[in-house]
């Protein structure tokens, strides 16, 4: 009996050692502020406007919904392809945590002939990070443009 007892014991200890490592492998990371960036990128690039309108809050997504109304959500959709679609690459950086639940990140935008560089202002509102704001883009003439063969920009 005694056997059996410590038998069945030890089982329920490991099924519930497993379920524990299973239930702590499966924990979401905290959503970091760049994330907010990514799911715009994500949002544009498949015209998805309601998932792009979901990265912003206040007055800036007030403003882009009054642009969706004005414009039509079709055609703002294609606007979002179609501005994304000539976008080589993008870089988040100099993240910085303001506040609670505050963040402030660089986004720069990597074109064919230039890059454009773009301060946000970010806030954690309903389990996610929104772009409260934006700053004017700066217009950034790289060394060497993208897509250079390397032998010609050696050559400069």
């Amino acid at each position: 009996m005694k056997k059996r007892f410590a038998f069945a014991l030890t089982m329920l200890l490991i099924a519930g050692a497993v379920y524990y490592s299973y239930r702590q492998g499966n924990k979401k990371p905290p959503e970091e502020p760049e994330s907010a960036i990514w799911r715009l990128l994500e949002s544009s690039r498949g015209g998805d406007v309601q998932g792009y309108l979901e990265c912003f809050t206040g007055k800036t997504r007030t403003q882009l919904e009054a642009t969706v109304r004005e414009m039509t959500p079709a055609k703002f959709a294609g606007y979002l392809r179609e501005t994304s679609g000539v976008i080589k690459g993008v870089a988040v950086y100099d993240v910085q945590r303001t506040g609670e639940g505050a963040a402030g990140l660089v986004v720069e935008y990597v074109y064919q002939d230039q890059n454009e560089k773009q301060r946000m202002s970010l806030t954690f509102e309903s389990g996610l990070w929104r772009i409260l704001s934006a700053g004017v883009s700066q217009r950034i003439q790289p060394l060497i443009p993208y897509g250079k063969p390397v032998a010609e920009a050696e050559n400069q």
